[in-house]
């Protein structure tokens, strides 16, 4: 008898990892096949004011990458909200991302990474805006630029822009004593992080909004990768 129940109790367990794991490899094919169907192009023609922008990847987070002084947009106030980022407003660049308070300030590597951890960070956890001063940036395989219309690079900017919490006097709230240590500065983010819209959906929404040929749904930094293709040029 206590062996039956035994086995009855193991092979429910069994069914359910395999039900578990099957789950996991159909939304994570799910989420390549959405990633990897690119939409419209909004890509600067040679008569629009062109803007450069980069998009960035590590493997598993995305960031973007935009011009700290142009025409259509001087992210030097941003940068001066920070009592780090303030210090770098002669940088020529900086990375934007967007995710999860708890992922982004206590996920160092995939080490780190405890169930407890993702929990809190897919079940609607707050979100932030990264700053990241860039002096130059480096060709690498993690790495496209773009060249936007000027109409799409304010699109852009109004993404990034709308993601951010703003204080009593509408000025972007700064988290105090966050950072990676690199000069960079964390932000107040506006909606809530889960499962279904990571920071790699972020930069897709971002990028489709610009008008560039972005997957339907990108989760993962490789879909949203793949869908935008090798980019313009190589970057320098």
């Amino acid at each position: 008898m206590v062996i039956g129940s035994g086995l009855r109790w193991f092979g429910r367990g069994l069914r359910s990892t395999i039900l578990a794991v099957a789950s996991m490899l159909a939304a994570s094919g799910l989420a390549i096949l959405a990633g990897a169907l690119p939409l419209q192009s909004g890509r600067a023609g040679p008569d629009e004011s062109a803007v450069t922008v980069f998009v960035m990847t590590n493997g598993f987070h995305t960031d973007i990458v935009v011009p700290t002084v142009g025409a259509a947009k001087d992210w030097r106030p941003v940068l001066a909200t920070s009592p780090i980022t303030r210090h770098s407003l002669d940088a020529p660049w900086i990375a934007f991302g967007w995710g999860s308070q708890t992922a982004y300030t206590q996920l160092g590597t995939f080490a780190d990474l405890s169930a407890g951890l993702m929990l809190k960070a897919i079940a609607f956890d707050r979100s932030v805006v990264h700053l990241q001063p860039l002096v130059a940036i480096r060709a690498g395989d993690g790495i496209r630029r773009f060249t936007l219309s000027e109409v799409g690079y304010r699109a852009l900017v109004a993404h990034v822009e709308s993601s951010l919490q703003p204080g009593e006097a509408g000025e972007p709230v700064v988290l105090p004593d966050l950072t990676h240590g690199t000069g960079d500065a964390f932000l107040r983010g506006r909606d809530r992080f889960w499962l279904l819209r990571s920071c790699n959906v972020w930069v897709g929404e971002a990028l489709r909004k610009a008008g560039l040929p972005v997957g339907l749904w990108t989760p993962l930094a490789q879909s949203l990768m793949w869908s935008l293709g090798p980019g313009d040029v190589p970057a320098h």
